[in-house]
């Protein structure tokens, strides 16, 4: 028995050396290769930073140590995927990063655009052009978009002939391969938090409009201003922002950086509603405007994602816009609720109970990447691991003969032409953007044509197309074209 005894020491101390210098392995290789770590999908990634001697030159114009040195970038050799951010968002020179399923090396540095390991192409949707592309395009290469801000930023994006130009998306919509719907939403605690909140007896003696409206962007595609300034000629609304401004914030939050600041929070807790207009209307696209007054108590008079129903934490979370026939009858009912306590208060609700749409929280559970939270990685880093790990999966079935190939649709990011808001008759600069979407799409379906052909394109070609499909759709080439170029 003794002898059993010692047996099983030894071999527990064995254990335990061969753990001790595993674990030091491990340290010392991060150490030694300078990597990153994070959580991804319950593992490890890790990002490790490459010298392929691409690092900008001090005082150059875009000039790095290829140019200098006349390196052939195309030879090197490089032996996992290269992902190319042909719209450098993340400045990133050279960096290999270990997903779940792979390696890929990832790089803002053009040079290695005919690189034979070069498999996607990244793009920023607000940067995206036609006059600086990757062309022409290979049959192995595939596109990238990131694009999580409003579809006035480019319209391009709304239409189907460019979508279907895209492998692989990360948007605000629902249907995107990597969707970025609750991208201003931190948790789900938000709602019942009361930081800021203020009981309806102390809004209703302090001297402010029941409404608040704050808005920068002024006479966006949804003409919420056209709307909004209809609306004040039947109920008293306080505007602190440059749009339809009436009333001023103190001194020190009058920048814009200031909106995330606890004292501004806290002026827009004391109103019982906020109004909260997107600068465009779109499924799925909800910013900060309906979020923020949920969390700080306040409720929100929504209009933007007509779908918005489906993602609020209760069913009597806002007041929706498109309920309504127009301005007057909106301002009747708020005007009831402000003077109705138990009414008013069951919409906030959501400030004394657990959130009760299950499509939200299953959504919220499943999302991997986090919001200002330093414990999760961030969207960004998870696209580009969901682009590499679908690489890796993708080169698996072709090596089975499967055929894969991804291709966008107008459900990845696609939002319709901007239009009046209901019951509204004032169209403000609604022709402008009416305009610029409709030019929108000549351009798409000629880009589709030449970005598909294999073949690299003039500027001059591309613009000459638009006006040959103009031409074809409407039997002349309005003046206002002209004017833009």
């Amino acid at each position: 028995m003794a002898a059993l005894k010692r047996y099983f020491r030894v071999v527990f101390f064995m254990i335990v050396v061969f753990f001790f210098i595993i674990c030091f392995q491990i340290l010392a290789r991060i150490q030694n290769e300078e990597e990153k770590w994070d959580l991804l999908e319950g593992g490890l990634w890790f990002e490790k930073s490459v010298d392929y001697g691409g690092r900008l030159l001090v005082g150059e114009d875009e000039l790095d140590e290829h140019d200098r040195d006349n390196i052939a970038v195309s030879e090197m050799d490089i032996k996992v995927p290269i992902i190319l951010w042909w719209t450098p968002f993340t400045g990133e020179r050279g960096k290999v990063k270990q997903c779940k399923l792979g390696k890929c090396f990832f790089t803002v540095d053009r040079h290695f655009k005919d690189h034979p390991k070069t498999q996607v192409f990244v793009f920023y949707g607000t940067d995206f052009s036609p006059k600086d592309l990757p062309l022409p395009r290979k049959t192995h290469h595939e596109w990238a978009l990131l694009h999580e801000e409003s579809p006035k930023n480019n319209f391009l994006l709304s239409h189907e002939p460019v979508l279907n130009l895209f492998n692989h998306t990360a948007t605000f919509r629902r249907h995107s391969d990597y969707p970025l719907t609750t991208q201003y939403l931190e948790k789900l605690q938000d709602f019942a938090d009361k930081t800021y909140f203020v009981p309806t007896k102390t809004k209703n003696s302090l001297p402010l409009s029941p409404v608040v409206y704050v808005h920068a962007d002024c006479d966006p595609p949804s003409d919420r201003d056209s709307y909004v300034k209809e609306l004040m000629q039947y109920i008293d609304v306080d505007a602190y922002g440059h749009c339809l401004h009436n009333k001023d914030l103190p001194k020190r939050l009058q920048d814009p950086l200031t909106l995330f600041d606890s004292d501004y929070y806290k002026i827009m807790a004391q109103y019982k509603f906020t109004l909260a207009f997107e600068n465009a209307v779109c499924e799925d696209y909800i910013t900060e405007k309906l979020w923020r007054p949920l969390h700080l108590g306040s409720v929100p008079v929504y209009f933007g994602s007509p779908s918005i129903k489906e993602w609020l934490p209760t069913n009597r979370s806002a007041i929706h816009v498109s309920d309504f026939s127009g301005p007057k009858e909106l301002a009747e009912f708020l005007t009831k609720l402000n003077n109705d306590d138990v009414e008013y208060e069951k919409y906030l609700d959501h400030k004394f109970v657990n959130v009760t749409n299950e499509k939200l929280i299953k959504h919220m559970k499943a999302r991997e990447w986090g919001v200002n939270d330093f414990t999760q990685m961030n969207f960004i880093d998870g696209f580009e691991c969901f682009v590499c790990n679908r690489i890796h999966r993708d080169m698996t079935k072709r090596r089975r003969n499967f055929v894969v190939r991804h291709v966008a649709t107008k459900e990845h990011y696609g939002c319709p032409r901007p239009k009046l808001l209901p019951g509204f008759k004032n169209q403000g600069k609604l022709n402008f953007w009416q305009q610029m979407y409709d030019n929108a799409g000549f351009s798409a379906k000629a880009l589709n044509h030449y970005v598909l052909s294999g073949r690299n394109m003039s500027y001059e070609e591309y613009l000459s197309y638009i006006d040959k499909l103009r031409i074809e759709q409407e039997g002349k080439r309005p003046e206002w074209i002209v004017e833009e170029r």
